[in-house]
């Protein structure tokens, strides 16, 4: 290989890392107006500090024209947030087992045609909906998915059909201590990580990342997730199918 050669790759090589900078920069930028947006409620704004929703939305990448569904979604911070970076050429499921009166009043206040509330069944959550989802996201939930359903496996796998191949699963929950498993999910609302992984991993999923941006070194494990004075241990999954 001769010395034009070597300057001509290191020179294409320069030229695809700053573009590839580039993508990056502007994709911050969108998933910040996503969070900026006029459309947001008040409550959203008070929770961004701990929610860490650009955080978040870098780890997640979701792209305009994606199909997410959003498990547990309660009120729809996290379902809305995701409607808007994935724009309105996507789709966003937002998945409750009973109505949300909260989900209601803010679709009320700002209609978005594209982020649709469902309500059903966990073992079903979606129907003739069987690999079309390029995301799905539980936010601060799987723990009470286990308490609801003590078939939670049956939904996972349920989880894993929707997805299309390569698509994305993000779990995001209250960390309780080492070897807990399922023992706290009801008195503490927390859940061990390695069970997480151990039940998704165990239906064909594969974990890909961890986030550290919910790390709370100062947090015992041992209190209530919603009575934590210094703030909850959380932990940040992603795995692909």
């Amino acid at each position: 290989m001769n010395k034009f050669t070597n300057v001509l790759i290191k020179f294409f090589l320069i030229v695809n890392l700053t573009l590839a900078s580039i993508a990056h920069s502007q994709s911050d930028s969108d998933y910040l107006q996503a969070i900026k947006s006029p459309i947001r409620i008040e409550q959203d704004l008070k929770i961004d500090q701990t929610r860490k929703p650009l955080e978040m939305l870098k780890f997640i990448q979701p792209k305009p024209g994606m199909v997410v569904l959003d498990i547990f979604s309660g009120g729809g911070y996290t379902a809305q947030l995701m409607n808007l970076a994935v724009g309105p050429s996507g789709k966003v499921w937002a998945f409750n087992t009973r109505p949300s009166q909260a989900l209601a009043d803010r679709l009320q206040m700002h209609p978005q045609s594209n982020l649709i509330p469902v309500v059903g069944t966990l073992n079903e959550l979606l129907t003739d909906s069987d690999g079309r989802v390029d995301i799905v996201t539980i936010v601060n939930s799987y723990h009470d998915m286990v308490n609801a359903n003590s078939e939670i496996q049956i939904t996972n796998k349920r989880i894993y059909d929707l997805l299309k191949p390569g698509g994305i699963l993000i779990i995001r929950d209250h960390e309780a201590k080492a070897g807990a498993g399922k023992s706290v999910t009801k008195t503490l609302h927390r859940i061990d990580p390695l069970s997480v992984t151990q039940d998704f991993e165990s239906v064909g999923f594969r974990k890909i990342q961890e986030g550290d941006f919910v790390k709370i070194s100062a947090d015992s494990k041992e209190e209530h997730s919603s009575k934590n004075e210094t703030g909850t241990q959380g932990f940040v999954f992603k795995f692909m199918k």
